[in-house]
């Protein structure tokens, strides 16, 4: 069955971030940064559930408050804090990767599909303009189902117009990428960006 939907994760692939890091380095940054142990830290936040922020639970509103609360902070520093949030969360784009999909754009559906919290849309259109190239960009927290839960295969399948077969999918996490061929879409694990052109030529050819 010929290729005719390409899809991409984002944090990992397309954006250049360490998601198993970042978020520790932010919380052990901002703590040095309010005079707070990090060990505090931790202790004062563990009263809230933030929970399900992946699937829309928490809403970005409500992450922010629960912060100001918790470690009793002002407006302009919990501003501050979650402008880093979003710098780190976002990291780069792969300039490089970028310049292949855009030459797949002529002949291919392109797609994202992003385990997200709320404004990640925001943010990630205002720093790279992804709809420019990507149709649909389906954020798990806006749908309600994350990866690797099938269901968000099914809802992109439908949505790009097409069948699991004629779908090709680049993800740096193995558990997502083995749902995705289990439901019968071809997978492409994401160590390094020539790695995926690489892979991506072969299947394409």
């Amino acid at each position: 069955m010929a290729i005719k939907a390409v899809v991409f994760d984002l944090g990992g692939v397309l954006e250049v971030v360490d998601d198993g890091k970042w978020p520790q380095q932010w919380a052990e940054h901002w703590a040095v940064e309010l005079g707070l142990d990090l060990g505090d830290w931790e202790a004062r936040m563990a009263r809230f559930d933030l929970s399900g922020t992946d699937t829309g639970a928490v809403t970005e509103q409500a992450m922010m408050r629960a912060y100001q609360t918790g470690l009793e902070l002002s407006d302009a520093e919990v501003a501050a804090m979650f402008g880093d949030v979003w710098d780190r969360y976002c990291g780069r784009l792969d300039t490089d990767l970028m310049a292949y999909v855009e030459r797949l754009a002529s002949s291919y559906r392109l797609a994202i599909i992003s385990n997200s919290g709320d404004g990640a849309r925001r943010e990630e259109e205002r720093r790279f303009g992804l709809s420019r190239l990507f149709d649909p960009i389906i954020y798990s927290h806006e749908v309600g189902v994350a990866k690797p839960d099938p269901a968000i295969w099914a809802l992109a399948c439908e949505l790009i117009g097409v069948a699991p077969g004629e779908t090709v999918f680049v993800d740096d996490a193995p558990a997502n990428l083995a749902s995705a061929a289990e439901f019968g879409i071809r997978a492409i694990h994401h160590t390094s960006t020539p790695s995926t052109i690489d892979a991506l030529r072969r299947i394409l050819s």
